[in-house]
């Protein structure tokens, strides 16, 4: 293969990846607007569901934000009564994040609309492909991390 031809096939990888990426995102973007959330707040929402009481800390090392970023987040997510800061045992200075009820039920409600999403997107793949897919996702990033 010429060199102008492999430059090609890369140039057209990268775009439809690019492209797929932001048609998921824009599609799970219009969906968690349905329900009032930004993503980055249903990520706060997931990780609460997931641990609860993790600190702030934990959650913005997870989400790979700054503390400031995490504050922001977790104050709007705060005002709507959608989780709540609590002291962590045996270190009051350290704040930890729980889902309030109502946080709880809109966690699931959207939870649940974005496994029907995924599997809708996802559909025309069979299992092995969506396996394959994830394979050559993994390599790929590895291959960029790779000096």
């Amino acid at each position: 293969m010429m060199e102008d031809e492999q430059s090609s096939y890369q140039h057209e990888t990268y775009r439809i990846i690019t492209a797929s990426y932001k048609l998921m995102q824009r599609k799970i973007t219009e969906m968690l607007s349905e329900e009032g959330l930004t993503q980055p707040q249903f990520h706060v929402l997931r990780i609460a569901a997931r641990s609860g009481g993790t600190s702030m800390r934990e959650m913005s090392d997870e989400m790979l934000v700054t503390p400031a970023n995490m504050t922001g987040l977790i104050d709007r997510l705060e005002s709507r009564g959608l989780i709540k800061r609590g002291a962590r045992e045996g270190d009051r200075r350290a704040r930890t994040i729980d889902l309030t009820p109502k946080g709880k039920e809109l966690q699931e409600t959207v939870a649940t609309k974005y496994g029907k999403f995924m599997q809708k997107a996802l559909r025309a793949l069979t299992d092995d492909e969506q396996a394959m897919l994830s394979e050559l996702h993994i390599k790929l990033q590895k291959g960029m991390t790779q000096s």
